[in-house]
């Protein structure tokens, strides 16, 4: 069953559900603060999905990249974008054009002696911390939901269910793991990174914290939303 991996939200869990098995395509944006499991519901869908999804992270998305991406895979379901208010505002001109009017066009066509249009069906499922940097028309198309932050005991349990799960960590590794995210993101992205690095509980400190000092501005700032 879709969404497993989410603690609480039953209501927002049925109503994504409806709209995802709806004819109709449809977009949704996830706001809320960190710790609110924005991108875990757009990471579910795309375990769900699998090839009739695409992830895009914001923070480091190239428009070039999304659009040739969507030109090669003109049956894409769902476009899967984690901070969308981190793409350039050309590229969201772009998404803009493609929702509302279901017309892809090349953004390289002004260059080009021969520009590529092709229609899609495309429903768009994103998150933002920030909806301030969208643009007005693209952030009206979208159908916002603003999930409220989890408490430290839904965290640990979300965390318990993915990580014995899908990582097979013990209960003392993952209390580990819930103890450091929780203290310095609440991410997370970021218990998962260390669950799938460490054996034990005694090495979450060592390897979280090397993984922190070491990572990229990108990658921590990343680290810090959900």
């Amino acid at each position: 069953m879709i969404f497993n991996d989410v603690i609480g939200y039953d209501d927002i869990k049925l109503l994504l559900y409806k709209m995802i098995t709806s004819k109709y395509t449809n977009s949704v944006l996830l706001t809320g603060p960190p710790a609110s499991s924005k991108t875990l519901f757009i990471l579910e869908l795309l375990d769900h999905f699998k090839r009739k999804a695409y992830f895009v992270d914001g923070t480091t998305a190239s428009g070039m990249g999304i659009v040739d991406y969507l030109f090669d895979h003109t049956d894409l379901k769902f476009l899967l974008i984690d901070e969308i208010d981190k793409l350039s505002k050309k590229d969201q001109k772009v998404l803009l054009n493609v929702m509302e009017t279901g017309i892809l066009n090349d953004v390289k066509a002004k260059r080009s002696k021969s520009a590529r249009q092709t229609h899609m069906r495309l429903s768009v499922y994103a998150t933002s911390n920030d909806t301030s940097n969208i643009l007005t028309p693209l952030l009206s198309t979208f159908i916002k939901l603003n999930l409220p932050e989890y408490n430290l005991e839904i965290f640990t349990e979300i965390c318990q269910k993915l990580l014995s799960r899908k990582y097979d960590k013990d209960h003392e590794t993952i209390q580990a793991i819930v103890r450091y995210v929780w203290e310095h993101t609440r991410d997370v992205r970021e218990a998962i990174a260390i669950a799938k690095i460490v054996d034990t509980s005694d090495e979450v400190n060592s390897i979280a914290s090397t993984l922190r000092r070491y990572s990229n501005e990108t990658m921590v700032d990343n680290m810090r939303r959900s």
